[in-house]
């Protein structure tokens, strides 16, 4: 009797131990242990992204607004200004003309002539006689709004020197030569501007040059 049961506690303890140590298998995880190494090479932490670098084209964090153009500096080599020019600084235009002067002005002498010298009136600040001149004859005629002038007189210099000397002087008041017809060898240049005309003829000869000058003006009434 005392034998059987020994048995019986045997077998109860028996069970008990084999319960207890199915309970504890039941608790250890599945994936395994770790090694003393660290964590292996399949962890499952994830990589952090690197932040992008900071750009003036990304939204505004205040209004969620989209990038513009204006925001994005300019490409290297490349400057560009936001500078108002001042009101008073603009580019200037071009000058103002130069107001040309008046060959003849009134009032207008009364007609006159002279032999060797200039008649009283003759407009002899627009129409001097060429430098070396010997003076033959001259004549002004005046009819209202309207002078018509003559000069002939001598010199020792070339047709091409008196040319030039009455281009020079008649270019101050805006008057520019043309070629003009002209016969027995002489040269002809014709000025003009507006109402107002002067002819230069010049003939070559012996011991210089004979030359004639004659010019129509209108003065402004």
């Amino acid at each position: 009797m005392m034998k059987s049961k020994m048995l019986i506690m045997g077998g109860l303890t028996a069970a008990l131990v084999i319960a207890v140590g199915g309970f504890v298998l039941t608790q250890l995880p599945v994936g395994g242990a770790t090694t003393a190494s660290g964590p292996s090479s399949s962890s499952s932490t994830p990589t952090q992204k690197a932040s992008p670098p900071p750009s003036a084209a990304t939204a505004d964090p205040g209004t969620g607004a989209p990038p513009t153009d204006a925001a994005i500096p300019p490409a290297d080599g490349k400057r560009f200004t936001t500078e108002v020019q001042p009101p008073g600084e603009a580019t200037q235009g071009l000058p103002a003309s130069k107001v040309l002067p008046e060959l003849v002005s009134a009032p207008l002498p009364e007609s006159a002539s002279a032999v060797g010298a200039l008649a009283k009136g003759y407009p002899a600040k627009a129409l001097p006689a060429a430098p070396g001149s010997k003076i033959r004859n001259s004549s002004v005629a005046s009819d209202k709004t309207h002078l018509q002038v003559t000069l002939t007189a001598k010199t020792d210099a070339e047709v091409t020197e008196v040319v030039a000397f009455y281009r020079t002087a008649l270019a101050n008041y805006g008057m520019y030569d043309t070629p003009s017809p002209a016969l027995n060898g002489a040269t002809a240049v014709s000025f003009s501007r507006g109402a107002n005309s002067v002819t230069v003829t010049a003939t070559p000869g012996s011991g210089g040059t004979t030359y004639v000058v004659f010019g129509t003006f209108t003065v402004k009434g």
